[in-house]
């Protein structure tokens, strides 16, 4: 019994797996909506919760595209591994696998760290007496149990 694969198959297929998010209109256009409530405790709250909410949809799909795209780089490297195989192929293949892992983990990483530098839950107004500042800080993981 013998084994066999299709390197160009799995290019194409790889091709198809790291385009999956590359429409990202919907998230680039919800990324700038800001919920205004007004400036009080009550109101500020909502306006974390809501911002969230929205945090945690447009990372969840950046955090899909990060992975679709590091999935279609490794099955691209597999493939040619497997055209160009012989004995050391084998654990080029074993290590891109592994790879992928690291890779999805670091960029995903990396892309929430500047995200929580980048994101701030909402702006100081003081007229109103809010004092919070605009780098708070809190990007993708508010803490909502914490006081404003």
């Amino acid at each position: 019994m013998s084994t066999t694969f299709d390197a160009d198959g799995i290019k194409a297929s790889a091709k198809n797996i790291g385009a999956l998010m590359d429409d990202m209109t919907a998230f680039s256009n919800l990324k700038p909506q800001w919920p205004n409530a007004g400036h009080f405790e009550l109101a500020q709250w909502l306006e974390r919760i809501v911002d969230d909410r929205r945090n945690a949809i447009v990372a969840h799909a950046e955090h899909l595209k990060t992975a679709f795209e590091d999935m279609e780089t490794t099955l691209t490297n597999i493939a040619t591994d497997f055209e160009n195989a012989d004995g050391d192929n084998a654990n080029k293949i074993k290590t891109s696998i592994t790879e992928l892992i690291s890779h999805v983990e670091s960029d995903i990483s990396t892309m929430d760290k500047n995200t929580e530098n980048d994101q701030h839950n909402f702006t100081p107004d003081s007229t109103s007496g809010n004092t919070n500042k605009p780098d708070d800080g809190d990007g993708y993981n508010d803490n909502l149990s914490d006081p404003i």
